[in-house]
C-alpha cells in the first residue's frame, strides 16, 4: 500500500525497484534526492520517489523509513522480480511522466530537470533511455534493436561486431563505441534508466509478468513500437550503473536469464522461429565458452557452460 502519499499533482513517478542492495540503494537514493530537489527549485513542479522493497532481508526497510521518510514505499512482502515489481508502482504512480531507475544507478543533481526538459520540448519522443557508464567511466552498452531472427543470427555469430557491417545493420546489441556518440532512434533501452510518458504505459499495460528479469524491457519495447511510440536514446544525459550488482555480481544468472528470455519473446511474437533461436543460442554460446576458456575467463566460460550443459 502506499506510504507518505504527500504529492497532489505530480511531474514525474521515480520508481526504484529495492532488493539486498542496501548500501547501493542508499546510495541511489541520496542522488536521487538530490536531483529532486534541483528539479522542484528550478521548475516549481512536483516529483514523487516510489520505492518497491521486494523482500530485503538485509535492513534495507529501516534504513528507508529512516533515512527518507518521504519516499512512498511499497512492501508487497516477496520478491515480485523487476517487471511485476515495476508494474505495481506504475500502477500507483501519478505522475505524468515515470522514470525507471535501477537502485543501482548513479544520475546526476540536474538528471531530472535536464530530461523532463527535453522531454516537454521533443513531443516526438515518447521513451527515453540515457547513456550508461560504469564507475571507471568506461561505456556500458545499453539499447539497440528489436531481436529478430535475423539480428540473432548476427548477435550469436559476433557478425555485428564486425568493422563496416556493424554500421550497417540494427544489431540487438550494439557496442561499439561510435553508436553511442549521438542521439538516435532506438527500438529499445534498458530498464536500468527507462524515462517515459504516461499514456504509453496506459495503452501498453506495462511490462509482460512472465518476464522475472532481464530482457522484459526488449520485450515491452516491442510493444510500445507497435502502438506507434517513439523510443529514444540521448548520450546528453548520463548515469553511472553497476552493472549486476542486482545479481550480486553473479554473471551466470543474467547469461542465464536474456537466454531463456530471448526463448520467451520469440515464442511471444516469432513463434514459428522459436526452435531455429534455440539452436542459435546453442551454437553461439558453445563458441562463447570455447572462447571464454581460451582467454581465461572462468567465470563467463563456466556461465555459458551452465546454460548449455545445466538446464538452460
Amino acid at each position: 500500500m502506499r506510504v507518505n502519499n504527500s504529492y497532489n499533482k505530480v511531474k514525474c513517478s521515480v520508481i526504484i525497484l529495492s532488493y539486498n542492495t542496501r548500501e547501493i540503494t542508499d546510495r541511489c537514493l541520496s542522488l536521487v534526492e538530490v536531483s529532486k530537489k534541483n528539479y522542484e527549485k528550478l521548475s516549481g513542479e512536483s516529483l514523487e520517489v516510489i520505492v518497491i522493497e521486494n523482500g530485503s532481508r538485509d535492513g534495507s526497510v529501516d534504513l528507508i523509513k529512516r533515512k527518507y521518510p518521504w519516499i512512498n514505499l511499497i512492501q508487497p512482502g516477496i520478491n515480485t522480480g523487476f517487471a511485476k515489481g515495476n508494474n505495481l508502482a506504475m500502477k500507483d504512480a501519478q505522475g505524468e511522466y515515470f522514470l525507471l531507475l535501477n537502485s543501482d544507478a548513479f544520475i546526476k543533481e540536474s538528471t531530472f530537470y535536464e530530461t523532463l526538459k527535453f522531454m516537454e520540448s521533443h513531443t516526438g519522443c515518447d521513451v527515453l533511455g540515457c547513456k550508461l557508464t560504469n564507475e571507471d567511466g568506461s561505456l556500458q552498452p545499453s539499447t539497440g534493436f528489436l531481436p529478430t531472427p535475423i539480428n540473432i543470427i548476427t548477435w550469436m555469430l559476433a557478425i555485428d561486431k564486425l568493422p563496416y557491417i556493424r554500421d550497417k545493420i540494427k544489431s540487438f546489441h550494439p557496442n561499439h563505441r561510435s553508436f553511442f556518440k549521438k542521439v538516435r532512434e532506438v527500438e529499445w533501452v534498458t530498464g536500468a534508466f527507462m524515462l517515459l510518458r504516461r499514456r504509453v504505459y496506459e495503452e501498453t499495460g506495462g511490462f509482460d509478468e512472465n518476464f522475472f528479469m532481464y530482457t522484459e524491457e526488449v520485450e515491452w519495447c516491442k510493444r510500445i513500437k507497435e502502438r506507434g511510440f517513439k523510443v529514444y536514446y540521448n548520450p546528453e544525459f548520463e548515469a553511472i550503473h553497476l552493472l549486476r550488482a542486482s545479481s550480486g555480481y553473479d554473471i551466470k544468472k543474467p547469461i542465464l536469464k536474456e537466454a531463456q528470455g530471448v526463448i520467451f519473446y520469440f515464442r511471444k511474437h516469432y513463434s514459428n522461429f522459436v526452435w531455429e533461436i534455440k539452436l542459435l543460442l546453442i551454437i553461439g554460446y558453445f563458441w562463447r565458452m570455447l572462447f571464454a576458456r581460451l582467454i581465461g575467463n572462468s567465470k563467463k566460460a563456466e556461465a555459458y557452460s551452465l546454460y548449455l550443459f545445466g538446464g538452460g
